[in-house]
């Protein structure tokens, strides 16, 4: 997709300031190939070294927000509402949210279809994507203990996923919608459909949090059942890359989630 221009959302408080450093360095130093204009809006409690560190950028710019000092799961559970809070003051066409602990490997937008689906693109999820027609042969052959755990896994949640199963919540998705599985840490779309679907998810998570049931994921429940319910685009786990997935094999990444285990600082 030719983009003109593209705002990504991330959340990063507390140590979390320390990954989104890394993913703006890592888009700034992709994002000089292109022609689209980027802006970085980070919801930080950290604001002041934000703006310190947005003047060693090169390609890209970038605009904090001030939130409170979230810790987890509250830092990941409100992403909806406080994306909710501040959109209007963000006018990209195309919006996209991603987690603070990423990475940005090859520039993404031509990746992006042209059309669509609901204006929505959600990512198939890199744990729970599995190849298709002969690759699916192969994959199956050579993991077969996989096989096997995908056929528990089938009959336990109904595919291949991690659905919130709690008929009460408000992210309970029935098992009968239970067809793809999306990650919550790569999301976007154009604008008028994303703050229209941000708005929806705001909705579930505060009827969660005031019945005070925790959905099963926090808010990737919540984004799977809008996608159950509402399914857009499902686009390729390169958006959410995990090279130790083997089911991924062949898919060149674009966008990796970061192992923050293996990070040293």
């Amino acid at each position: 997709m030719e983009i003109e221009s593209i705002g990504i959302l991330s959340v990063a408080t507390n140590k979390y300031i320390n990954y989104w450093e890394d993913l703006a360095k890592s888009i700034d130093s992709s994002a000089h190939s292109n022609k689209t204009h980027v802006k970085l809006y980070i919801f930080t409690d950290q604001p002041e070294r934000v703006n310190q560190f947005a003047s060693t950028l090169q390609e890209i710019t970038v605009k904090a927000f001030s939130i409170p000092s979230y810790k987890w799961p509250e830092a990941t559970l409100y992403r909806y509402r406080i994306f909710e809070q501040f959109l209007p003051q963000i006018h990209e066409k195309i919006l996209m949210h991603l987690d603070a602990d990423m990475q940005v490997i090859r520039w993404f937008t031509d990746a992006i279809p042209n059309q669509l689906e609901k204006g929505i693109g959600l990512v198939s999820h890199p744990g729970y994507f599995r190849p298709k027609s002969l690759s699916k042969i192969i994959f199956y052959a050579n993991n077969f203990p996989q096989l096997l755990g995908d056929l528990v896994m089938r009959i336990r949640e109904g595919g291949i996923g991690s659905w919130d199963r709690n008929s009460q919540s408000s992210a309970y998705v029935p098992r009968r919608k239970r067809k793809s599985y999306v990650c919550g840490g790569t999301w976007l779309g154009r604008r008028d459909a994303f703050v229209a679907m941000v708005s929806d998810l705001s909705k579930l998570e505060k009827e969660s949090t005031k019945a005070g049931i925790m959905p099963r994921w926090h808010d990737e429940s919540i984004l799977n059942k809008w996608f159950a319910d509402h399914r857009p685009t499902l686009l390729s786990p390169a958006f959410c890359f995990d090279p130790t997935y083997p089911q991924l094999n062949g898919i060149e990444e674009l966008i990796r989630a970061v192992d923050k285990g293996k990070i040293q600082r």
